[in-house]
């Protein structure tokens, strides 16, 4: 059983690559690219992400070869996808879910390394 990891540069193919992470289950999305490092890009992609995938995608990776860019990113990439995942659950509180602090740390873990560790696993 062949598996793959894909990110995409484009916006444009933000899209469509969730649509085949959900049609193929070989595919696990992951992360977002250097180039795709700015707020509203990580914010909009973790967004659709999360609408169409749940948490069934790693929100951010790194291939950073130095330990600054390392650091860097993942801070600037959590300070991003946080409003995000805020906005998700006050949908979802809206709607009557009840949601506890449990939820919360298992989305957490699941967006940033759970789901590629479940993705290895299949």
């Amino acid at each position: 059983h062949v598996k793959f990891l894909a990110t995409v540069l484009s916006t444009d193919n933000q899209h469509e690559l969730c649509v085949m992470a959900r049609k193929f289950g070989n595919l696990h999305i992951y992360g977002c690219w250097w180039f795709c490092n700015n707020p509203s890009i990580i914010e909009a992609t973790t967004r659709m992400r999360l609408e169409m995938l749940g948490t069934a995608f790693t929100s951010q990776h790194s291939d950073a070869r130095v330990l600054d860019q390392l650091l860097y990113k993942w801070t600037h990439s959590r300070a991003a996808i946080a409003p995000v995942l805020i906005e998700q659950y006050r949908k979802l509180a809206a709607a009557g879910w009840s949601l506890t602090e449990e939820d919360v740390q298992r989305d957490v873990a699941m967006l940033f390394g759970g789901s590629f560790e479940a993705f290895l696993a299949k």
